[in-house]
C-alpha cells in the first residue's frame, strides 16, 4: 500500500499544467482502502507557528523546503485519523507546494501527503483538526472521504473540528443543517433576506410558512448542487442573492399586508423562489468538494 501511495503522490507532484492544483485551498480528501487511508490536505501557511521567515503571510518555495519537517511535526499534533477500539499508525507526512513546477506557487497554504494503516479496516474513521488560520476564508476546511461505493462530506470549523464519517443518513442531515445554520448566522445577506420577511407581519402562522418556504427550496437547490445536478456560476448567484434581497423589501412596500391570506401566501411563494436561489449560494460556499463528480458516487453524501 505504501508503494500505491507513493505512486499517487508522484503521479500529483507531476501533474499537467492543466490540473496543476494538488488540492484547492482548505479542503481535504481521505481514500480509506482495507486497512489503509490515504489523505490529502490542504492546510493554510499561517496555521503553522516558526516557518514563515520573511513574514510575508505565505510560505516560499524555500520555505517550505526548509522547514518541512517542522510542519510535518505540527501537522501531526494538530490533525488526527482514529477509530476507537482500531489502533492507528500514521505515517510520518510529506509536505508539498499547492502548485506544480511552472505554474506561479499560491503561498497561503501548503499540501500535506499522509498515510494512515488501521489494525482493522475501519468502519466510522474521525478526523479532528485544529489547523485553522487566521486569514480570510481560513476558518473552515472541507472534507471528504471516499470508502468503496460511499462517499462524505463534513465541513470542520474552529466551534466543531471533528467528524466521524459513514454514521448514516440522520447524522449527516444534523451536520449540513449545523453547517447551514452557520452559513446563515455569519453571512450578512442571508440575515438580511430573511429579516426583510419577517419584519413584513407578526404571527406565528406566517413565521412558520416563510421559514419553512426558505427552509425547503434552500435544501433542494444545495441537494441539486451537491448532485452536481445544478451548477450556476457565482458571478450569477451571488448579485442575484442581493437582488433578492431587494425584491423582498419591494414587496413589502408595494405588495400589500401580509397578514391577508393572498399577501401571505404570496410572500411565501416569492421566499420559496428566493430560497432556491440562497441554496444555490450555499452550494457555492461550500466550495470544491474534492470528490467523484458523477452522481453515482455524489449521492452517498446525502444518502448513506
Amino acid at each position: 500500500m505504501i508503494r500505491v501511495f507513493m505512486a499517487l503522490s508522484l503521479a500529483l507532484l507531476f501533474a499537467t499544467p492543466a490540473s496543476a492544483h494538488l488540492l484547492p485551498a482548505q479542503n481535504a480528501t481521505m481514500n480509506i482502502v482495507g486497512n489503509d487511508a490515504y489523505l490529502v490536505v490542504s492546510a493554510p501557511a499561517s496555521a503553522f507557528a516558526g516557518v514563515d521567515d520573511d513574514h510575508s503571510g505565505g510560505l516560499s518555495v524555500f520555505e517550505i523546503a526548509r522547514h518541512s519537517q517542522d510542519i510535518a511535526t505540527q501537522f501531526a499534533s494538530r490533525f488526527h485519523v482514529t477509530e476507537p477500539g482500531n489502533p492507528v499508525v500514521a505515517m510520518p507526512g510529506w509536505v508539498s507546494t499547492p502548485q506544480t513546477e511552472g505554474v506561479p506557487v499560491d503561498q497561503r497554504y501548503v499540501v500535506i501527503l499522509l498515510h494512515v494503516h488501521f489494525a482493522r479496516p475501519p468502519h466510522h474513521p474521525a478526523i479532528a483538526t485544529g489547523l485553522f488560520g487566521t486569514g480570510s476564508g481560513e476558518a473552515q476546511m472541507t472534507l471528504s472521504a471516499t470508502q468503496g461505493a460511499m462517499s462524505e462530506v463534513a465541513i470542520l470549523t474552529p466551534d466543531a473540528p471533528s467528524h466521524t464519517w459513514f454514521l448514516g443518513a440522520f447524522a449527516t442531515f444534523v451536520d449540513f443543517i449545523r453547517v447551514g445554520i452557520a452559513h446563515i448566522l455569519t453571512g450578512p445577506d442571508h440575515l438580511l433576506f430573511l429579516l426583510t420577511v419577517i419584519v413584513a407581519a407578526a404571527g406565528w402562522r406566517y413565521w412558520f410558512g416563510v421559514v419553512t418556504s426558505f427552509t425547503i427550496a434552500h435544501s433542494i437547490t444545495l441537494t441539486l448542487a451537491a448532485l452536481n445536478v445544478v451548477r450556476v456560476s457565482p458571478a450569477i448567484v451571488e448579485p442575484g442573492i442581493a437582488a433578492s434581497i431587494v425584491l423582498m423589501a419591494a414587496f413589502n412596500l408595494f405588495g400589500g399586508h401580509a397578514s391577508a391570506a393572498a399577501g401571505n401566501w404570496r410572500r411565501v411563494l416569492l421566499v420559496f423562489a428566493c430560497g432556491l436561489l440562497h441554496g444555490l449560494g450555499f452550494a457555492s460556499a461550500i466550495g470544491a468538494m474534492a470528490v467523484d463528480g458523477s452522481i453515482a458516487h455524489r449521492l452517498p453524501s446525502l444518502t448513506q
